[in-house]
């Protein structure tokens, strides 16, 4: 050892290994390391396949958690290694015609029988500060046939020496807790994995990441990369991983809770309604029950309206009744009074009548009768006055004021009467004539309009019945206007030759009102016009065009074709060019026809057209329909219009005149017809008020007599007191009859009707006071009480009408009927309503009760759901939830923001205590310090903006409405986005190239960081090392033994004054990287009294001499005791066929174990002297 350097573990070292079972090593096998203290190192030698990294595997299923891979050294890196392969003892695969098939050493007998296998792993550690011991133990078990699934796993500590042997006694049966503790007293059993792992870890001072390195550092893929040592195996997933998820989990049950709690709350609203409406039903239900008593549609309910309306009424009359007697006696009683003072009267009238005759003679009572005619002549003559003068007014102007001017009027009226019939004749016959011209008028301006309104928005020249006829096509064929043109609507002349376009109208009036159809319709095109009604369509012409067909058109100058515009992007534009261009259709445009001419077809601009032997002129009805459709043809037909409505303006005030000249004759004749037999002297109101006024005069002159005044003034009081007496009489009289005929009349209704008695307590107080108030309803307003006995005994009642009581009992029960129909409907209605949301709740929350119908019936199963969800959730307790959940995302994101930034100060805190263990020790050829450093790369600025922006809004909700229901619904929907990438950020995390929960860049410091070394010199510049690659295998073993060696002195709790409490470390291959010259650089250094925490990654290569590998060991590795596994040629045993691998041990007697084969077998010495290696190994073992 250079310096006397001693490597001395401080507590926990490991004792031995015992497998049973396992990989190649069947049966019992004890490992016991070298525990040293000057040299705690073993180095495990053997040729390949020997077993040595079955050895390492056997810490990785035993120690480290569960899911850790095995050494990829083991088995040349095949992945299929699991505890079931090793207890199994697989070697290899046998290609069948099934596929490949493994090759198990275990499991079966010879004969192929299934057998049941056990198997152990146990460590005995030894704490060399206190003499203390733990052992721990996995055991397996499968019992026969049983695949991978059936695999069983017991779990056990004990501080005393577990030996798995002890369990073969249990073989036949899965091993259960009674048995170890039988076996083991008072050792630990454990249920799971993860309970055995935190008992010894806890024990020995190890944890999940210390194993995790322990493992990196001890497979053959240890990793080189500065980047990767320190993401694989030092760096724990950060803090702002867990935060995120648990951030997002909050969120997604909160929300999925408040999506549970509204569709709840929907829930308890549309079941509300239901209870509502149901209660609305009920109730109306309710009533319906207390009205059937009277349905007057039921024989009991109208015999009940009878009982109760007869019953009513004649308590009526019964009580009106003396009323009505007592008034038959007051009336005889008033007659009598009334007559005896008539008597008295008439004689005083008498005697004062008897005075006067003897004054006057009686020449005053004539006078009195002549004035009295008189005004009724006056009156009578002004009314005759008065229509005359109309009448005259009408005819003749003013009324003639003289008798003179009236006869000469009337005998000129009476001329007119006997040529009156004539000239009436020839008035009307003047009059119908009139109103023919007036219609005709009407006609055509009604025509113009149409015809107008038609072009104007059809933008077309064609007449109505091309028009009505294109419709009827259409409708036939489904064809549409823009498919069914007339070759009048796809050509216009030239805007310079508008004074062609009458010829243009009679050159092509052949094809102009011809309908062009595509050919691609003619197929069945017959067959659907046959529907159309021929007597509805005037007759129309089509032609079929293939539109596909290129047609050969020129137009000559000084013919019609060249005066020519047609529609370009019409299909049928080269048909139509093709046409009017030929010899057919086309004429030369001449000012004076040429008679000679009889070859070729000639036309005149007004409209003369010549063509052979024959000629045409006249443009009369005809009907200019081609052209398109432009302002100045507009403005011609609106000036049409015009004119149009001007001819029948005019129409209409001769027509009136001449109505009003009929009736000016009409009253002439009726004004003549009056006056020929009037006299003057009917219409001399002036004449009659002279003879008023002298008769006047001469009662004035008798009157002014003063015996006679006083006589005729107490002669008209008497008068005037014995007509109010006779009033008296009459009105008693008439009294005592009205009054002896009710009392006859409610005697009898009671005799016929006033036996029926009701008791009212059979109905309700509702049912009551409606029958009381349809009853009220019968009399009306304007029937005094004292009249209504009267009324219901049918004195008001006329002749064949229904008898007053019949007419109340029908009103009666016609307003029972409608307040029962409105109940009923009113049911129905909130019944239809009820079941339609009961219905809607069934179809969207489904039940498991497929019993439950949406039916009122149910509706004890609506109840007891809205009870059941009314404890689940209330609206306050809603708001509630909200405003703790956002309190506790905010808290989250909060957490969030500062774990973001002390994620990355907690690496660099790691790298800080890492730098002080290297602090001091020489590294490299030239004797160096090394120092470990860190850069990070910035988080997106788009995540830290949604961060900071959901904080801000956060902060405002919790100064400002934090007991706003609304605003705090909406500051928990506001979260969704930023949780939205987190959710985002952690879909990236996966496990990758050894890193756990890996990728979510902006939330894991370890995928922004960049690790790199930096080798101080104190006579040279500093050397920065991004990474390993491109150094010796000695200088890169060198640096990652530094960088591991720290890590795991961090890991296991060490620093420079408190050494790691587990000390064990397996290295498989461990000398594969260094040369001999590089570990004897290594071994010559004077080693440090502590040493970095490197982990080192053994190499191939270093298969040269022991003790260098061993110096370099000692050299790198003081604190920690180390079980060296270095790659060795595998041998095989001869005797049994079986792997065997060279190692320290301790003879030990193998008790007999009985194997997947069902023989015990014993282990046999075979010792190897020149390793310096002593084993014992069962050649029966199964691997």
């Amino acid at each position: 050892m250079a310096d006397g350097m001693k490597i001395v573990s401080d507590k926990w070292m490991l004792q031995s290994r015992q497998i049973v079972n396992w990989g190649s090593y069947g049966g019992w096998h004890e490992f016991r390391p070298s525990m040293d203290e000057t040299m705690p190192v073993t180095l495990l030698a053997g040729a390949s396949e020997s077993g040595k990294s079955t050895l390492v595997d056997a810490q990785i299923s035993l120690l480290y958690p569960s899911g850790t891979p095995y050494n990829k050294a083991s088995n040349s890196g095949r992945s299929e290694r699991n505890d079931y392969t090793y207890l199994r003892g697989m070697i290899g695969v046998s290609d069948s015609e099934n596929g490949e098939t493994p090759i198990f050493l275990r499991g079966k007998d010879a004969d192929g029988t299934p057998q049941n296998i056990w198997g152990a792993i146990v460590d005995t550690y030894v704490n060399k500060t206190d003499g203390g011991l733990l052992s721990c133990g996995k055991f397996l078990y499968l019992n026969a046939g049983d695949g991978q699934d059936g695999l069983r796993r017991r779990y056990i500590t004990w501080n005393r020496t577990i030996d798995p042997r002890l369990m073969d006694q249990y073989r036949n049966t899965p091993f259960t807790r009674s048995m170890f503790e039988k076996t083991y007293p008072e050792c630990t059993t454990h249920t799971n994995a993860a309970a055995f792992h935190a008992s010894i870890w806890q024990d020995m001072g190890l944890s999940a990441d210390a194993c995790r390195l322990l493992h990196k550092i001890q497979s053959a893929d240890a990793p080189s990369k500065l980047d990767d040592i320190f993401k694989q195996g030092v760096l724990d997933i950060p803090e702002s991983i867990r935060l995120a998820h648990e951030t997002v989990d909050d969120y997604n049950r909160f929300n999925e809770n408040f999506h549970s709690m509204e569709d709840k709350m929907a829930r308890v609203a549309i079941l509300q309604n239901i209870q509502t409406r149901y209660g609305e039903y009920a109730k109306q239900t309710s009533e319906r029950r207390e009205y059937e008593p009277i349905n007057p549609d039921s024989e009991h309910g109208n015999a009940t309206l009878s009982a109760w309306a007869r019953s009513r009424m004649a308590s009526e009359v019964r009580a009106g009744l003396p009323a009505a007697q007592r008034k038959v006696k007051e009336s005889q009683e008033a007659i009598d009074r009334a007559m005896q003072r008539v008597g008295e009267l008439n004689t005083r009238i008498d005697a004062v009548k008897e005075r006067i005759q003897g004054i006057d003679g009686g020449s005053l009572q004539q006078l009195g009768k002549d004035l009295q005619r008189v005004r009724q002549d006056i009156d009578e003559a002004s009314r005759q006055r008065h229509a005359i003068a109309e009448r005259f007014e009408q005819v003749e102007g003013r009324l003639p004021d003289s008798e003179q001017t009236w006869d000469a009027k009337r005998a000129m009226l009476a001329e007119t009467l006997d040529t009156y019939e004539e000239r009436l004749k020839d008035a009307n016959a003047r009059f119908q004539q009139l109103v023919g011209e007036r219609h005709d008028r009407q006609r055509d301006r009604d025509s113009l309009r149409r015809d107008y309104q038609r072009k104007l928005t059809h933008r077309t020249r064609i007449s109505d019945d091309m028009d009505d006829a294109r419709t009827l096509i259409m409708r036939a064929t489904g064809l549409d206007a823009s498919e069914l043109p007339y070759v009048a609507e796809l050509m216009d002349v030239n805007e310079q030759d508008e004074q062609w376009r009458l010829a243009m109208n009679v050159t092509y009036a052949p094809i102009a009102q011809t309908i062009l159809v595509d050919k691609r319709h003619e197929q069945g095109f017959a067959a659907k016009i046959s529907a159309i009604d021929p007597k509805l369509m005037t007759r129309r012409t089509w032609r079929f065009i293939d539109t596909g067909m290129q047609y050969e058109s020129s137009a000559s100058e000084g013919w019609m074709s060249s005066k020519l515009q047609y529609q370009e992007d019409s299909p049928f534009a080269g048909w139509l060019k093709n046409q009017t261009t030929s010899p057919r259709f086309d004429a030369r445009c001449v000012h004076a026809i040429d008679d000679m001419n009889h070859d070729e077809r000639q036309v005149q601009a007004d409209g003369q057209i010549k063509s052979g032997d024959r000629g045409f002129h006249g443009s009369k009805g005809l009907h200019q329909v081609i052209g398109f459709m432009n302002e100045q043809y507009l403005a011609e037909l609106k000036n049409q219009l015009d004119k149009a409505e001007q001819a029948l303006q005019n129409a209409d005030r001769r027509s009136e005149q001449m109505s009003n000249a009929i009736s000016l004759l009409q009253d002439e004749h009726e004004l003549a017809r009056i006056v020929a037999d009037m006299p003057w002297s009917k219409i001399d109101v002036n004449g009659l008020r002279e003879q008023e006024t002298r008769i006047r005069r001469q009662i004035e002159r008798i009157e002014n007599d003063p015996e006679l005044g006083q006589l005729q003034t107490e002669l008209k009081q008497l008068n005037q007191q014995a007509t109010a007496e006779n009033r008296n009489q009459y009105q008693a009289e008439d009294d005592l009859d009205k009054a002896q005929h009710a009392v006859q009349a409610e005697q009898a209704w009671l005799d016929a009707y006033g036996n029926d008695d009701f008791d009212d307590a059979t109905l309700s107080s509702m049912v009551s006071n409606l029958l009381a108030d349809a009853y009220e309803n019968c009399f009306g307003a304007s029937v005094r009480a004292q009249d209504r006995p009267k009324l219901i005994a049918g004195l008001f009642d006329h002749e064949s009408e229904t008898p007053f009581h019949t007419r109340a009992l029908r009103n009666i029960a016609r307003i029972a009927r409608t307040r029962i129909q409105e109940i009923d409907a009113r049911s129905n209605q909130l019944r239809a309503d009820t079941e339609r949301i009961m219905d809607d709740y069934l179809n969207n929350h489904s039940t498991d009760d497929n019993t439950v119908m949406a039916s009122v019936e149910d509706y004890r199963y609506f109840l007891d759901e809205l009870d059941e969800l009314n404890m689940l959730v209330t609206r306050a307790a809603t708001d509630e939830e909200y405003a703790n959940s956002v309190k506790k995302l905010y808290m989250s994101f909060q957490q969030l923001n500062r774990a973001l930034r002390t994620d990355e100060e907690n690496i660099k805190e790691q790298l800080n205590r890492i730098n002080s263990m290297l602090k001091g020790q020489q590294f490299g050829p030239q004797g160096g310090r090394l120092s470990l450093d860190v850069t990070f790369s910035p988080i997106d600025r788009q995540f830290e903006t949604t961060l900071s922006r959901i904080l801000s809004k956060l902060e405002d909700w919790t100064r400002n409405a934090s007991d706003n229901p609304t605003e705090t619904r909406k500051a928990f929907n506001n979260c969704e986005t930023f949780v939205n990438r987190l959710h985002n950020e952690l879909d990236k995390i996966h496990d990758t190239n050894g890193i756990k929960a890996y990728g979510a860049r902006n939330l894991d410091p370890r995928v922004r960081s960049s690790f790199y070394a930096i080798v101080h010199h104190d006579n040279a510049p500093d050397e920065r090392i991004s990474s390993t690659g491109g150094k010796s295998g000695g200088a890169l073993q060198e640096l990652t033994s530094f960088v591991y060696g720290a890590a795991l002195i961090y890991l296991l709790g060490g620093d420079l004054t408190a050494r790691p409490t587990y000390t064990t470390l397996f290295l498989d291959e461990a000398l594969i990287k260094a040369d001999g010259r590089y570990t004897k650089t290594r071994a010559r250094r004077t080693t440090p009294t502590r040493l970095p925490n490197h982990r080192l990654r053994p190499g191939k290569q270093n298969r040269g001499n022991p003790q260098r590998r061993q110096q370099s060991i000692r050299r790198i590795q003081r604190p920690i005791h180390r079980q060296l596994i270095p790659t060795g040629t595998r041998q095989r045993n001869h005797h049994t066929g079986r792997n065997t691998a060279h190692h320290r041990t301790r003879e030990t007697n193998n008790g007999g174990i009985t194997h997947g084969n069902g023989q015990k077998h014993h282990q046999q010495r075979h010792p190897q002297p020149t390793q310096r290696i002593r084993h014992r190994l069962s050649h029966q073992a199964h691997v």
